[in-house]
């Protein structure tokens, strides 16, 4: 009897001495930059099994030198091992950050480099937006080996020609094609869609080079595909980001022009043509009043005028015509002055957030731009709604983006339908401002021209050039 008794009482104590050593644990599960990872799975090497709250907080039961697994949708696997004190934090690092060197291929399947057996290079959004620029084909422009990036024009509404395998045809398209979102688009239209993008909304950028790596889009992705990747935002609280980008332009340089000789053609005959004048130094070359080419008199500082006479109106109806005075001398800095100073305003607003089913981001993109052509300015609106939502095995992504764009623009002149017109041989040459600022006469300022509304002489019907 006596034997029985002490048995059992060490076996009461066994068990005591095990129940000691299993306590609550308490911690909190966040990732690598300190945001709450909710829903997270916490494992104790004894069984216990408890899911974080939404501020990933959680309890459970285990033992001293107990080893905690954590894991997480999107996240890489965490263990802790429990020691001597009641709480331990764990931190979850992104499955994103981890597998930095994947990159997305046709139909948005994801492959390492290196498996490919071609050339792709990849792009980060802070790759893509470190110098704040507003076009997306701008920022794309030194990052990547192979692609050429041409601005048709310079003017505040940029238009861009993407090249990545070089110019394989004479007649056909060599641009890029561009998918946006596993959407393929245009050719044609791929970079004008890339400028209507805010590149603060991508989340990468891969670029396929080899023709194998974009045999999945056919023919039309002989010249090298560029996918691009638009955020879905993150898991865990809401962040809300704004950011204002400002930036200042100005004209840097013009070519060298030269400032000695005046206004002549040289086609003409003086004689069959009023206003032409001979200055006594040299009375072979005539001063002609109302032409755009330099081959006349060099100049003499004397009193001239410019253009043709213009007709001006009493308010009785009767009328006297008139000639602009001015002098043969050089304005050198007035091609240069004719330029504003331009300048770019970028807002952008940004909300992103999650938990451990659903994501969701949301971006709003003001862009004024005024360029450096007089009266030249874009306002644009970019508005973008980008979600994921999960269902077990089933995952489904949407996006939603909206953009608004008002220009006000100075085009190059047309003929007839919108052609460009070859009349008189001068006439309206489908020329841009830059090439018409360049074709003036060293001795005439085009900013005494700008009040064309209350100057007739600015007007077109009294503009001294003739043609």
């Amino acid at each position: 009897m006596r034997k029985i008794v002490t048995m059992m009482i060490v076996a009461l104590l066994s068990t005591a001495v095990v129940s000691a050593q299993t306590r609550l644990i308490s911690g909190k599960v966040t990732d690598t930059k300190g945001a709450p990872v909710p829903g997270a799975t916490v494992k104790a090497k004894s069984g216990a099994v408890v899911a974080a709250d939404e501020k990933g907080d959680f309890q459970i039961n285990a033992q001293t030198g107990d080893l905690l697994t954590v894991t997480s949708i999107d996240f890489g696997v965490s263990s802790v091992k429990v020691g001597a004190g009641s709480t331990v934090n764990v931190s979850l690092v992104s499955k994103e950050n981890k597998l930095e060197e994947v990159v997305v291929t046709a139909l948005g399947i994801k492959r390492e480099p290196k498996s490919m057996g071609t050339s792709i290079a990849k792009l980060s959004n802070k790759d893509l937006t470190q110098a704040k620029v507003t076009n997306v084909a701008s920022g794309l422009s030194g990052k990547v080996s192979g692609l050429q990036i041409n601005n048709v024009n310079s003017g505040v509404d940029q238009s861009t020609r993407i090249t990545l395998r070089g110019n394989r045809s004479i007649l056909g398209n060599n641009q890029a094609l561009i998918v946006i979102d596993d959407i393929v688009m245009s050719r044609d239209q791929g970079g004008a869609i890339l400028a209507q993008l805010n590149p603060n909304d991508i989340e990468n950028i891969s670029v396929l080079k080899g023709g194998g790596s974009s045999a999945a889009y056919g023919s039309d992705g002989s010249n090298g595909v560029i996918i691009v990747t638009t955020k879905r935002g993150t898991k865990g609280k809401p962040v809300i980001n704004f950011s204002n980008t400002t930036q200042l332009q100005e004209v840097a340089y013009l070519p060298d022009l030269q400032n000695k000789f005046g206004q002549f053609g040289g086609e003409l005959d003086p004689n069959q043509f009023p206003g032409i004048v001979y200055f006594p130094e040299n009375p072979y070359v005539p001063y002609v009043p109302y032409e755009n080419q330099s081959y006349g008199p060099a100049f003499n500082g004397a009193a001239i005028t410019l253009g043709a006479p213009v007709r001006f109106y009493n308010a009785d109806g009767t009328f006297f015509d008139s000639l602009k005075h001015s002098t043969y001398s050089a304005r050198p800095d007035a091609k240069k002055g004719f330029f504003d100073k331009g300048l770019t305003i970028q807002n952008d607003l940004s909300i992103s957030g999650g938990d451990d089913k659903s994501k969701f981001f949301l971006s709003i993109q003001d862009v004024n731009i005024k360029g450096t052509v007089p009266k030249d300015k874009i306002h644009r609106n970019t508005f973008r709604l980008n979600g994921t939502r999960e269902f077990g095995r089933l995952s489904v992504n949407y996006s939603v983006d909206y953009t608004i764009s008002h220009s006000n623009t100075t085009p190059g002149s047309f003929g007839v339908n919108g052609s460009p017109s070859t009349f008189g041989g001068s006439y309206f040459q489908n020329r841009a401002v830059y090439w018409t600022v360049l074709n003036t006469p060293a001795n005439v300022d085009l900013r005494d021209y700008k009040n064309w509304q209350t100057d007739n002489f600015a007007n077109p019907n009294g503009y001294f050039n003739a043609y």
